[in-house]
């Protein structure tokens, strides 16, 4: 579907997540072109990703945020009929083009978080008598910040939506210009990383900004009622949320993947591409026992490094 193009930023850090994710499209017979914003690449970088075929890279200027946060201005590159964001740390375990685009250009195509979810997420406010929907406090921020939004808005979604993939059409342009104008409006300056614990209504960054966005932005596209990337185990996209990422090492969130992603892999290496560096530790095979041996350890040594980062 060359109707629809792939986005998504990286830097060099996720250099091996954004070249699988793409190498795990074009094994399923993804065709799609894909534009990787960049940041932070070396000689030759662009040229790998380059060889898996459409795929552009932008390099991405000096930013004061989190690159996270330059996911509208990425998507504002691309001219296709339709938009798709996907972060760069999950691939596809089979063909989903025709899974991708929303049924109507009215829609966004996007998960909505679960009742469970969304509690975890604002798990610092409190919430309304049902215990399950968004914090009053910050609906009431988000009603406020939002342009356009009248006042006493009922939110157009009941619950957050996740900004790890969704899809829309190009008649929303002027919404993904809103989403990058409101990110510069609503948050500070600096690299933080992804998650901003400091700011009460907004501290998931450009996911905050967009369902705030979702909630009150009048013409704002409508949540669709149904995510499809989540029902086949073969038309999948799996998102590794949690750290270290798999080229990195194993945890037991990830590890039940392995095989799937190593799939992936097995691919990249048949194919004779050239690859991002000397294949990591945790993706090859022969070291399968050790990754699931080491699923604790992986876990709790990245976490004392990142304690050490900020002490």
């Amino acid at each position: 579907m060359k109707s629809n193009t792939i986005v998504t930023v990286a830097n060099r850090g996720y250099l091996w997540g954004v070249f699988l994710l793409i190498a795990s499209m074009r094994r399923s017979g993804m065709d799609e072109p894909v534009l990787v914003y960049g940041s932070g690449f070396r000689d030759g970088d662009a040229r790998i990703l380059e060889a898996l075929g459409s795929v552009r890279t932008v390099f991405a200027g000096e930013a004061e945020r989190s690159l996270t946060c330059s996911k509208a201005e990425a998507m504002l590159q691309a001219d296709t009929e339709f938009v798709t964001w996907v972060d760069c740390d999950g691939f596809f375990t089979g063909n989903v083009s025709e899974l991708l685009p929303p049924p109507s250009p009215d829609e966004i195509h996007i998960r909505m978080r679960s009742a469970e979810e969304n509690v975890r997420a604002f798990a610092n406010h409190r919430f309304g008598d049902d215990g399950r929907s968004f914090p009053k406090a910050v609906l009431e921020c988000w009603r406020r910040d939002v342009p356009g939004a009248a006042p006493g808005a009922v939110p157009a979604n009941p619950r957050g939506c996740s900004a790890c993939l969704f899809s829309l059409h190009r008649s929303h342009r002027d919404f993904l210009e809103a989403w990058r104008d409101q990110m510069v409006r609503v948050l500070p300056a600096g690299n933080v990383g992804v998650v901003d614990r400091r700011l009460p209504y907004y501290h998931q960054l450009d996911e905050s900004v967009l369902n705030s966005l979702l909630c009150f932005l009048p013409g704002a596209p409508k949540v669709t009622k149904e995510y499809r990337l989540d029902k086949d185990p073969d038309r999948l996209f799996v998102h590794f949320v949690c750290h270290p990422k798999p080229w990195a090492g194993w945890t037991f969130a990830s590890y039940p993947r392995y095989d799937r992603y190593l799939e992936v892999v097995d691919y990249v290496l048949r194919s004779g591409l050239e690859l991002p560096g000397p294949l990591p530790f945790s993706l090859r095979r022969e070291n399968r026992g050790l990754c699931r041996l080491l699923r604790g350890s992986v876990s709790l040594r990245h976490k004392f490094r990142r304690l050490l980062a900020k002490l």
